[in-house]
């Protein structure tokens, strides 16, 4: 839980700049950190009132990620150019079809449908908008820890409420597809699922 530590204090921190008083996203990764956090019941017991303030404003996270929500026409076109780079080699620092690497794939497709991500797979997981596993869906971010930092991203290519498929840039594989559900070594390093903002 070291990463959620982390993301706590820089979050908290935020908050008590004035120059980001008018900024949401502080508030959002306390309150995402803080329910990870959460699973560890001594740091629950010590952080009770955290935790009710969390629950409270759970509210107004899943009406943003509503409002924010890939158009399945959107989500299709995504899925057709991330399809069509399958086989191509992972390479270090990639961007193109001539080798990716996780970010380099992920910005790459998203730069098809005129959606610019951040290069870094640490910096795309900030820029989403957090969500459940349970809501997770087809076009959303899949995203996966060393333990102390995201390390690799992937795109998930399955409905809500079924296994949980991704392709991504395997170090190994290049781009493939695998599912994430029955592949211990991904699922045991999920840290967290995210959904792109639309541009306006």
């Amino acid at each position: 839980q070291g990463y959620y530590k982390m993301v706590y204090r820089k979050a908290s921190r935020l908050q008590m700049n004035p120059a980001y008083d008018k900024r949401k996203e502080p508030a959002k990764y306390r309150q995402l950190a803080a329910q990870e956090l959460a699973k560890n019941p001594r740091w629950a017991k010590r952080h009770a009132l955290e935790l009710e303030w969390s629950a409270d404003s759970q509210k107004e996270v899943k009406n943003a990620v509503g409002a924010q929500t890939l158009q399945s026409k959107q989500v299709k076109k995504l899925l057709q150019d991330a399809n069509a780079q399958l086989g191509v080699p992972y390479k270090w620092a990639g961007t193109d079809p001539n080798g990716f690497d996780c970010s380099g794939f992920t910005c790459y497709v998203f730069e098809a449908s005129g959606i610019q991500l951040p290069r870094k797979a640490s910096d795309q997981f900030i820029f989403c908008t957090p969500i459940d596993a349970a809501q997770a869906q087809a076009g959303d971010l899949v995203f996966f820890s060393n333990g102390e930092d995201v390390n690799h991203v992937g795109i998930l290519i399955s409905d809500k409420g079924a296994p949980k498929e991704m392709i991504h840039a395997s170090s190994s594989l290049g781009i493939s597809i695998v599912n994430i559900d029955t592949s211990t070594y991904w699922q045991t390093r999920v840290i967290g699922f995210g959904r792109v903002k639309l541009q306006p």
